[in-house]
């Protein structure tokens, strides 16, 4: 065989890397990269309107930046986060930090190893060219935030919006609290459906009850109740360590999705939340509650 038809190894390992990187993409559509959220929901509905409420400090922020991460950077997905909570620089901090495995804090006060800084530098690189597109403005009218991902999604497709969070959006449309937020709500659930995209809108709860089981009282949702009637799916994240404050509380995370229950793990430091192995999920499954009197 002659040299001229050999062909080098590193146009087929290229090939190879090309064709699994967009089988991979093909495959998450839709998917939040939390293997038993995915396992249960089968990827977010396109149209679909996503609420996921949690009392103040619980970590929907969190979770919701997790997710725009995962779509984003290991997907290659489009997303556009309205990040009116956490900020800007805060919004980074979470990508960056749960990925490098990278403590917050150590970051800010720039309090890093060797070790941590490179991986920082690794994570940085990889994410500079995500499709991951934020904006921390804290007075946005429904109407404008509608109309800037119509003008986004016109641009290039959108496959996922997050607007963090509901109470912060302002509407001019009803007369009450209550009101104004099912109109938040409602618009946009017309706009995930007229992009044929999910948009997850988080909520934040009220702080009834936080001494308690656990489980919601009714007049914890009373605010966004209606706002709750126009999501496709509801997603409720709880730590019931934010009560118990027992060591052995201090990882879990139990997020409901619509009335079902998915265990993960969270990392406060890193600012992440990552899935539970089945070793794991067994040793919460059958513990105690933590009050017996209130088991709702």
């Amino acid at each position: 065989m002659s040299e001229e038809k050999m062909m080098p190894i590193a146009d087929f390992v290229e090939e190879m890397v090309a064709k699994a990187d967009c089988t991979k993409r093909q495959d998450c559509q839709g998917f939040t990269g939390f293997r038993d959220i995915d396992n249960l929901t089968n990827g977010m509905k396109k149209g679909g309107l996503i609420l996921l409420a949690a009392r103040p400090g619980v970590g929907k922020s969190t979770l919701a930046s997790n997710i725009a991460g995962n779509m984003a950077i290991d997907c290659h997905r489009r997303v556009a986060f309205f990040c009116m909570e956490m900020g800007n620089e805060l919004f980074a901090q979470s990508i960056v930090c749960s990925r490098a495995h990278v403590k917050g804090s150590a970051l800010r006060n720039n309090k890093m190893t060797s070790a941590e800084k490179d991986r920082i530098a690794a994570i940085a690189r990889i994410v500079k060219d995500a499709p991951l597109f934020i904006d921390e403005r804290r007075d946005w009218n429904v109407a404008e935030l509608v109309d800037t991902v119509r003008e986004m999604n016109k641009e290039k497709k959108l496959d996922l919006v997050i607007v963090d969070y509901l109470q912060l959006v302002i509407s001019d449309k009803g007369e009450s609290r209550e009101e104004k937020l099912e109109n938040v709500a409602r618009e946009l659930k017309v706009l995930a459906n007229e992009l044929r995209i999910p948009i997850i809108v988080t909520a934040m709860l009220s702080r009834h009850n936080e001494k308690g089981a656990g489980h919601l009282k009714p007049e914890e949702l009373r605010e966004i109740g209606l706002a709750v009637q126009q999501a496709d799916s509801v997603w409720i994240l709880d730590r019931r360590y934010m009560r118990t404050h027992r060591d052995e509380d201090k990882r879990l995370a139990e997020l409901y999705v619509d009335k079902k229950i998915i265990l993960l793990k969270f990392f406060s430091e890193y600012l992440e939340f990552c899935d539970m192995n089945e070793e794991e999920k067994s040793g919460y499954f059958y513990r105690e509650p933590e009050d017996k009197s209130d088991m709702g």
